[in-house]
């Protein structure tokens, strides 16, 4: 390009010999006019290329927002071999290609094109069968069975993919917490400990998500949809005593020798989330204030919303948040977003939540909502199991649940071991070590 510059501006020496070799002024402005004359050409052709450069770009632009117009799956069948040819291809294979995918590979190819969005939501059946089949592990199917084959379809599989990254994103605030909060100064014996039982959470955290999710569905299907006198009409949200009979019926659908281990996790990740909403201990009065932590902390009625309302996602979501101040922004925005008086797109949160009728969704402005206390959920009814008369957990598992209780170590519970010291809870006692690792789950079992 610099080339092409220099011999477009610079005269030859011939054009120099031919305008000095008139005499005077007129062979001066002969000179003058020859390469004012050379000049003008040159400028014309650069502009032009310009002009075209610019003109194959607007070209270019234009010619793809015609074919996002008209539908990349109808320009690609028609002029894409490879594409064409994979749409002929019998429905077994495109099965077979479908099912070596992952759920985001999925999602992904129904974006690219409509012939290929086609595709997938044909083979949308097949593929949630294949699924249930060889991918999922046993407590996901247990706790959300599968529909019938004939009745399968996409959704169920996107929803069951939201659950787990859901369980897996809480999971891992649940050991940033405890590797950054509580072993400040970590051996490498402790890392390596707590790297084993990683995994062995992420289905226990899965199952709150399920208790915490049914709990919810419980409770909107009371209040929602429900005739009531003009003079209660009003969008409110209050607290109120345990729904102890739909609990039960919800703890029925846990696998019985790991119901313990379940509520010993919920109480973890309520511990956690307690914790985080409120003002570090070691800020002074002056900080406090400077930072803006001088409010009270978050409330039990608060944190019984987000726990219900919110579920294993939202906990994950403040959790993952840098500082105090961030966590009660969002929870704070949380809360608001789903009045219909203080948000605009409050129908859109709540389907969220998991209202999807447009009758219910309707019936939002005019109803009470009434979300279980955060003392009065699981708790009273483990505690009830707990009688000397009721025959649902063993002598020695009612003995261990008082001392933990107690002494709110629900992590050592879990993982069998004192996970402050690093090393097994009772190292000498075989019987004891025998009763831990029979309570112990492992992530191989459902993955």
């Amino acid at each position: 390009m610099d080339r092409f510059r220099r011999a477009s501006y610079m005269p030859s020496p011939l054009t120099l010999s031919n305008s000095s070799g008139g005499s005077g002024s007129s062979g001066n402005s002969r000179g003058r006019d020859d390469m004012a004359a050379r000049q003008q050409p040159t400028g014309r052709k650069r502009h032009s290329i310009g002009r075209a450069a610019e003109s194959f770009q607007t070209m270019l632009s234009a010619s793809l927002r015609s074919m996002r117009r008209k539908g990349a799956g109808e320009g690609l069948s028609g002029k894409s071999p490879f594409l064409a040819a994979l749409v002929r291809l019998p429905r077994e294979l495109h099965i077979q290609i479908l099912s070596s995918l992952c759920i985001a590979d999925l999602l992904s190819l129904r974006l690219t094109s409509r012939t290929l969005n086609d595709l997938v939501t044909c083979c949308g059946s097949a593929l949630v069968r294949h699924w249930v089949r060889h991918k999922m592990g046993t407590l996901h199917t247990r706790l959300y069975p599968p529909p019938r084959p004939n009745e399968a379809d996409l959704p169920y599989l996107l929803a069951m993919r939201r659950r787990h990254i859901a369980s897996v994103r809480l999971t891992r605030q649940l050991a940033r917490f405890v590797l950054h909060d509580t072993l400040k100064h970590t051996s490498e014996r402790q890392r390596q400990m707590w790297a084993s039982v990683y995994e062995k959470m992420i289905p226990l955290v899965f199952g709150v998500g399920y208790f915490l999710e049914e709990h919810r569905r419980a409770i909107l299907e009371r209040d929602l949809g429900r005739i009531r006198p003009r003079s209660h009409i009003g969008y409110d949200i209050c607290t109120e005593g345990s729904i102890a009979d739909a609990e039960r019926k919800i703890l029925m659908r846990l696998d019985p020798p790991l119901r313990l281990q379940f509520f010993y996790m919920y109480c973890f990740i309520l511990q956690v989330l307690t914790r985080k909403l409120r003002p570090p201990t070691y800020t002074g009065s002056v900080e406090k204030v400077l930072r803006g932590w001088h409010g009270k902390p978050a409330c039990a009625e608060d944190v019984a919303f987000v726990l219900i309302l919110g579920g294993v996602g939202q906990v994950a979501k403040l959790l993952s948040c840098r500082n105090y101040g961030e966590r009660r922004r969002l929870l704070h925005m949380f809360i608001t977003r789903l009045s219909p008086h203080e948000s605009v797109s409050w129908r859109k949160h709540w389907r969220d939540v998991g209202v999807t009728s447009p009758a219910l969704l309707d019936d939002i402005p005019c109803s009470t909502i009434r979300i279980t206390q955060l003392d009065q959920i699981w708790e009273p009814l483990v505690v009830e199991a707990m009688r000397a008369e009721s025959r649902e957990f063993t002598a020695l598992e009612k003995q261990r649940f008082a001392e933990v209780m107690a002494s709110r170590g629900f992590l050592n519970e879990l993982m069998g071991y004192d996970i402050l010291r690093g090393r097994p809870a009772v190292a000498d006692d075989s019987d004891d070590n025998e009763e831990h690792g029979g309570e112990q789950l492992h992530g191989e079992e459902y993955y």
